[in-house]
Protein backbone atom coordinates (compact mmCIF):
# COMPACT_ATOMS: atom_id res chain seq x y z
CA UNK A 1 0.00 0.00 0.00
CA UNK A 2 2.91 2.35 0.54
CA UNK A 3 3.88 2.19 -3.13
CA UNK A 4 0.74 3.97 -4.33
CA UNK A 5 1.18 7.70 -5.03
CA UNK A 6 -0.51 10.02 -2.65
CA UNK A 7 -3.31 12.07 -4.13
CA UNK A 8 -3.38 14.56 -1.35
CA UNK A 9 -1.16 16.94 -3.27
CA UNK A 10 -3.81 17.27 -6.01
CA UNK A 11 -6.72 17.77 -3.67
CA UNK A 12 -7.75 21.32 -2.78
CA UNK A 13 -6.59 22.53 0.57
CA UNK A 14 -8.95 22.59 3.46
CA UNK A 15 -10.76 25.85 3.72
CA UNK A 16 -9.86 26.85 0.16
CA UNK A 17 -12.52 28.70 -1.78
CA UNK A 18 -13.19 27.91 -5.44
CA UNK A 19 -12.53 30.80 -7.81
CA UNK A 20 -15.64 32.91 -8.28
CA UNK A 21 -17.43 32.63 -11.61
CA UNK A 22 -17.61 35.78 -13.64
CA UNK A 23 -20.78 37.68 -13.14
CA UNK A 24 -23.04 37.46 -16.24
CA UNK A 25 -20.99 34.67 -17.85
CA UNK A 26 -23.20 32.21 -19.75
CA UNK A 27 -23.61 28.84 -18.14
CA UNK A 28 -23.70 25.81 -20.42
CA UNK A 29 -26.03 22.92 -19.67
CA UNK A 30 -24.61 19.51 -20.49
CA UNK A 31 -27.93 17.88 -21.45
CA UNK A 32 -29.67 18.31 -24.85
CA UNK A 33 -28.62 18.70 -28.47
CA UNK A 34 -26.78 21.48 -30.19
CA UNK A 35 -28.31 23.31 -33.12
CA UNK A 36 -25.75 21.72 -35.45
CA UNK A 37 -26.73 18.21 -34.34
CA UNK A 38 -30.41 18.94 -34.95
CA UNK A 39 -29.71 20.36 -38.43
CA UNK A 40 -27.63 17.30 -39.37
CA UNK A 41 -30.41 14.97 -38.19
CA UNK A 42 -33.03 16.88 -40.22
CA UNK A 43 -30.86 16.81 -43.35
CA UNK A 44 -30.32 13.04 -43.00
CA UNK A 45 -34.06 12.45 -42.54
CA UNK A 46 -34.74 14.54 -45.65
CA UNK A 47 -32.28 12.48 -47.69
CA UNK A 48 -33.90 9.19 -46.58
CA UNK A 49 -37.35 10.61 -47.35
CA UNK A 50 -36.23 11.74 -50.81
CA UNK A 51 -35.02 8.23 -51.60
CA UNK A 52 -38.14 6.48 -50.24
CA UNK A 53 -40.91 8.58 -51.83
CA UNK A 54 -40.37 7.50 -55.48
CA UNK A 55 -40.26 3.83 -54.49
CA UNK A 56 -43.49 4.18 -52.50
CA UNK A 57 -45.16 5.93 -55.46
CA UNK A 58 -44.14 3.15 -57.85
CA UNK A 59 -45.42 0.51 -55.43
CA UNK A 60 -48.76 2.31 -55.09
CA UNK A 61 -49.20 2.45 -58.87
CA UNK A 62 -48.27 -1.22 -59.30
CA UNK A 63 -50.72 -2.18 -56.55
CA UNK A 64 -53.56 -0.20 -58.16
CA UNK A 65 -53.01 -1.93 -61.53
CA UNK A 66 -52.76 -5.33 -59.84
CA UNK A 67 -55.98 -4.70 -57.90
CA UNK A 68 -57.73 -3.61 -61.11
CA UNK A 69 -56.70 -6.85 -62.80
CA UNK A 70 -58.06 -8.77 -59.82
CA UNK A 71 -61.40 -6.93 -60.12
CA UNK A 72 -61.66 -7.84 -63.83
CA UNK A 73 -60.85 -11.52 -63.25
CA UNK A 74 -63.29 -11.69 -60.32
CA UNK A 75 -66.01 -10.01 -62.40
CA UNK A 76 -65.55 -12.54 -65.20
CA UNK A 77 -65.82 -15.34 -62.65
CA UNK A 78 -68.96 -13.76 -61.16
CA UNK A 79 -70.55 -13.41 -64.61
CA UNK A 80 -69.89 -17.08 -65.40
CA UNK A 81 -71.19 -18.20 -61.99
CA UNK A 82 -74.33 -16.06 -62.37
CA UNK A 83 -75.02 -17.57 -65.80
CA UNK A 84 -74.70 -21.09 -64.39
CA UNK A 85 -76.70 -20.27 -61.25
CA UNK A 86 -79.74 -18.99 -63.15
CA UNK A 87 -79.22 -21.08 -66.30
CA UNK A 88 -79.58 -17.99 -68.49
CA UNK A 89 -77.24 -15.90 -70.63
CA UNK A 90 -75.24 -13.26 -68.76
CA UNK A 91 -73.33 -10.29 -70.19
CA UNK A 92 -70.24 -8.67 -68.70
CA UNK A 93 -70.36 -5.08 -70.00
CA UNK A 94 -67.09 -3.20 -70.55
CA UNK A 95 -67.35 0.57 -70.97
CA UNK A 96 -63.82 1.68 -71.92
CA UNK A 97 -64.80 5.33 -72.40
CA UNK A 98 -66.00 5.61 -68.78
CA UNK A 99 -63.53 3.05 -67.33
CA UNK A 100 -66.19 0.84 -65.76
CA UNK A 101 -67.72 -2.62 -65.96
CA UNK A 102 -70.87 -4.35 -64.75
CA UNK A 103 -72.79 -7.58 -65.18
CA UNK A 104 -76.27 -7.85 -66.68
CA UNK A 105 -78.22 -11.01 -65.91
CA UNK A 106 -81.81 -12.19 -65.83
CA UNK A 107 -82.22 -13.22 -62.19
CA UNK A 108 -86.04 -13.34 -62.09
CA UNK A 109 -87.99 -16.53 -61.57
CA UNK A 110 -90.14 -16.20 -64.69
CA UNK A 111 -87.45 -14.58 -66.86
CA UNK A 112 -87.39 -11.34 -68.77
CA UNK A 113 -86.16 -8.97 -66.03
CA UNK A 114 -82.53 -7.97 -66.51
CA UNK A 115 -80.69 -7.03 -63.32
CA UNK A 116 -77.36 -5.21 -62.92
CA UNK A 117 -74.84 -7.01 -60.73
CA UNK A 118 -71.37 -5.94 -59.61
CA UNK A 119 -70.98 -2.42 -61.00
CA UNK A 120 -67.37 -1.20 -60.73
CA UNK A 121 -65.76 2.10 -61.75
CA UNK A 122 -62.00 1.87 -62.29
CA UNK A 123 -61.49 5.62 -62.70
CA UNK A 124 -63.31 6.44 -59.48
CA UNK A 125 -62.06 3.65 -57.23
CA UNK A 126 -58.49 2.91 -58.34
CA UNK A 127 -57.78 5.73 -60.82
CA UNK A 128 -56.84 3.17 -63.47
CA UNK A 129 -57.67 3.25 -67.17
CA UNK A 130 -59.68 0.40 -68.71
CA UNK A 131 -59.30 -0.45 -72.41
CA UNK A 132 -60.80 -3.39 -74.27
CA UNK A 133 -61.30 -4.65 -77.79
CA UNK A 134 -64.86 -5.70 -76.85
CA UNK A 135 -67.79 -3.90 -75.27
CA UNK A 136 -69.11 -7.05 -73.66
CA UNK A 137 -68.50 -10.71 -72.90
CA UNK A 138 -71.45 -13.11 -73.13
CA UNK A 139 -71.79 -16.38 -71.22
CA UNK A 140 -74.51 -18.96 -71.88
CA UNK A 141 -76.44 -20.83 -69.18
CA UNK A 142 -73.56 -23.29 -68.76
CA UNK A 143 -71.03 -20.48 -68.14
CA UNK A 144 -69.31 -20.89 -71.50
CA UNK A 145 -68.38 -17.86 -73.58
CA UNK A 146 -70.72 -17.35 -76.51
CA UNK A 147 -71.76 -14.82 -79.13
CA UNK A 148 -75.05 -13.03 -79.44
CA UNK A 149 -76.61 -9.68 -80.23
CA UNK A 150 -74.90 -8.10 -77.21
CA UNK A 151 -71.57 -9.80 -78.02
CA UNK A 152 -70.90 -10.23 -81.75
CA UNK A 153 -67.51 -11.82 -81.00
CA UNK A 154 -66.35 -14.02 -78.14
CA UNK A 155 -63.15 -13.52 -76.18
CA UNK A 156 -61.46 -10.25 -75.28
CA UNK A 157 -58.25 -8.46 -74.45
CA UNK A 158 -58.65 -6.11 -71.50
CA UNK A 159 -55.81 -3.70 -70.70
CA UNK A 160 -55.56 -1.86 -67.37
CA UNK A 161 -53.07 0.97 -66.97
CA UNK A 162 -52.01 3.76 -64.65
CA UNK A 163 -49.06 5.96 -65.55
CA UNK A 164 -46.31 3.80 -66.99
CA UNK A 165 -47.63 0.59 -65.38
CA UNK A 166 -49.96 -1.69 -67.38
CA UNK A 167 -51.40 -5.18 -67.11
CA UNK A 168 -53.69 -7.20 -69.36
CA UNK A 169 -56.32 -9.89 -69.07
CA UNK A 170 -56.82 -12.31 -71.95
CA UNK A 171 -60.20 -14.06 -72.18
CA UNK A 172 -60.59 -16.96 -74.62
CA UNK A 173 -63.63 -17.48 -76.84
CA UNK A 174 -64.90 -20.04 -74.32
CA UNK A 175 -64.63 -17.50 -71.49
CA UNK A 176 -61.50 -18.82 -69.81
CA UNK A 177 -59.08 -16.25 -68.34
CA UNK A 178 -55.50 -16.90 -69.44
CA UNK A 179 -52.80 -16.35 -66.85
CA UNK A 180 -49.73 -14.37 -67.77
Amino acid sequence: MDSLPKLEACAPRRGAVAPAARVGAPTRATAGFTLLEIIIAIVLMGMVYAMAVPAIGRARIAAAVHNSRHVVVSSISLARATAMRFGRPTVLRLDASEDRLWIEADTSVSGGAVDTIGFYSFAGDLATDLQSNRSGLCFNGRGIGTTGTACPQAGALIVLSLGSEADSVWVTALGRVLER
